[in-house]
């Protein structure tokens, strides 16, 4: 009987791969180097890079990146969120058409809340046994339904059904501005009517997790929506940090993760509304909100940016202009992504090196950095969390 079972399962297999295009992979991995070893996929970081393409970052850093794909919604994206948002931890969420079409709520909560939303194509097919021609339209047609449900660009990640490719593949994805996203790390979780127990979920997880791992999870998985918050206090536990897909090494202008500050922003004895975020423990501005906070104070300061040059020049005792999206406050998000500011910022002709990052389309500064080119003081009080801006007072280090 074994022997039968084995020629079935044999000649099963040897079909499968018949069918298959020439040149054709189907993702797997094989996770026999040892516990929170990076595993063996079908193809090697170095042949991927070739394309953009990846499947694990850097071993050498203790980084996961957790992402989900949403084929359909069964009752589970939202926990997955909240937990997310409760860690303050990125996440990216792979989308296929009729997900757009059945759940837009949760599609644009989840690039509200600060996640990267990626394409997971149109109609779910297996890509390695399409032409160009469907291949394209699969992605596009994804891209721009995200763009008009939610105003934003769909991020540049794409994640092949099933895991099936080509080389012709990923070079076409790679033409269309994506970076065919695998992974290195996945269990058996995506049939709702059998779902592992969470204990051995859990076990298999931590066990495969390793430096630079690109974490899968369907996010239909009640399994998966029970176990994630334990699972991601047991990874900072152990020291990992959580970065986006947009961080992964090779990114051209890579981000970092900015978390939303509350603290009691003030200018003077007057409260302001700062939109501010925390980048390594660093209080972050947005540029715009500071000079409409200092308008009419001896710290005033007016704002002008050159689209060519990508440059923003400040200009001391000048009327600042509102353009009626500053003061808005906290940003009510899990965790943003911040990438490289202006590439210039002057004060009255002269070269800043404050530091800035970009946020939604819009320049950060470090807090102390301003008040120092401004010569303003700032106050902090860690036991209230306020932080102060005072335009009669002189700027002193700390």
């Amino acid at each position: 009987m074994k022997n039968i079972c084995k020629r079935t399962l044999c000649a099963a297999l040897a079909l499968g791969m018949a069918l298959l295009p020439a040149g054709a992979t189907n993702w797997g991995l094989w996770y026999g180097n040892g516990l929170h070893q990076p595993p063996n996929g079908e193809d090697t970081v170095q042949t991927l890079a070739k394309y953009g393409a990846y499947y694990m970052g850097s071993a050498d850093e203790k980084t996961l990146y957790l992402t989900f794909d949403c084929g359909y919604e069964n009752g589970n994206t939202a926990k997955i969120l909240d937990t997310l948002k409760k860690q303050h931890v990125p996440g990216a969420f792979f989308v296929v058409g009729d997900y757009l079409k059945t759940a837009p709520a949760l599609v644009r909560r989840m690039g509200d809340e600060g996640h990267l939303v990626g394409n997971h194509t149109n109609n779910h097919p297996n890509m390695s046994k399409v032409g160009k021609a469907r291949f394209t339209s699969e992605l596009t047609a994804v891209s721009s339904q995200y763009r008009q449900l939610t105003g934003r660009s769909i991020a540049p990640f794409y994640r092949p059904p099933e895991g099936s490719y080509t080389y012709d593949n990923l070079s076409w994805a790679q033409s269309l501005g994506y970076h065919t996203t695998l992974w290195s790390v996945a269990y058996a979780d995506w049939d709702p009517a059998s779902q592992p127990s969470y204990a051995s979920a859990k076990q298999t997880i931590r066990a495969r997790a390793h430096n630079g791992a690109i974490i899968l999870l369907h996010a239909v998985s009640s399994t998966n929506a029970a176990i994630l918050n334990d699972l991601i206090s047991g990874w900072k536990a152990e020291g990992y940090t959580f970065k986006a897909l947009s961080a992964l090494p090779g990114i051209k202008n890579p981000t970092v993760n900015a978390l939303p500050n509350d603290a009691a922003f003030a200018v003077g004895e007057s409260r302001a509304a700062f939109t501010a975020f925390l980048i390594d423990d660093a209080n972050y501005i947005k540029l715009r909100d500071a000079a409409a906070a200092l308008s009419g104070t001896e710290k005033a300061f007016a704002v002008t940016y050159d689209a060519a040059s990508d440059s923003v020049q400040l200009s001391r005792g000048g009327a600042y202009e509102a353009l009626g999206t500053e003061l808005s406050g906290m940003r009510d998000a899990a965790v943003v992504q911040a990438g490289a500011g202006s590439q210039s910022i002057t004060l009255d002709g002269e070269a800043l090196t404050l530091k800035s990052y970009l946020i939604d389309d819009a320049n950060y500064v470090k807090l102390r950095d301003l008040a120092q080119a401004l010569d303003c003081g700032v106050a902090y009080d860690n036991a209230t969390r306020a932080v102060v801006l005072d335009p009669a007072a002189k700027y002193t280090a700390e």
